[in-house]
């Protein structure tokens, strides 16, 4: 990913915090049927100075067919976004663009297959969205439960790098970049409300 000097972001801790907040993400690999995408929930892990990202999918899904034999995989978590207009900018002399961060993780999947561990992970993606569902969960027939985890296939990753890009006006001046959050934020739509709170907390 292109990312200009000033638009990259090295702090791990705010890394995390993104991609757990924005943690439904799109996974990218390559197999002898070319390119393949598919849309997942992710839960990140951080341990040990490593992060680990874990997800499933269908198993009538062929993706995770690829990943054996596959080189890296790409996970690209991309929200929020916002159009800039040139109209808040102090010379006349601009064009419009667009406001985002986006972050790429790469790295090999490899399958969960061991029943409790793929259970585990179902669990902690309830806690992370539905916690209170966890109690009706543990009453569900065993036979029930069986099904389902059988009809999926659980991976985790480990990122063996992170590209990051917050593409939120740094290079404008101060005036202008407050300009721009507060017209973000005066349109009513929350992604560019999410984008002027970002633009915030990473131009002080």
């Amino acid at each position: 990913m292109y990312t200009p000097r000033h638009n990259q972001l090295e702090d791990r801790a705010a890394l995390l915090a993104y991609m757990r907040a924005y943690s439904f993400a799109t996974l990218t690999s390559a197999g002898p049927a070319g390119l393949t995408a598919t849309h997942l929930p992710f839960v990140i892990e951080a341990a040990g100075g490593e992060i680990r990202l874990l997800a499933h999918m269908a198993k009538a899904n062929t993706q995770w067919r690829d990943f054996e034999a596959a080189q890296d995989a790409m996970v690209v978590f991309m929200q929020p976004h916002a159009y800039v207009s040139p109209r808040l900018y102090d010379s006349r002399q601009n064009v419009p663009t667009w406001n985002y961060v986006a972050v790429h993780a790469y790295g090999r999947p490899v399958l969960i297959e061991d029943r409790e561990a793929k259970l585990e992970l179902q669990k902690q993606l309830i806690r992370q969205h539905d916690a209170g569902y966890l109690e009706q969960m543990a009453g569900l027939p065993e036979s029930y439960m069986n099904a389902k985890l059988a009809a999926i296939v659980s991976f985790s990753m480990l990122a063996t790098r992170i590209d990051a890009r917050y593409k939120l006006s740094q290079d404008k001046n101060p005036a202008e970049r407050e300009r721009i959050a507060r017209d973000l934020e005066a349109g009513g739509d929350s992604l560019a409300a999410e984008t002027a709170r970002l633009m915030r907390e990473h131009n002080r």
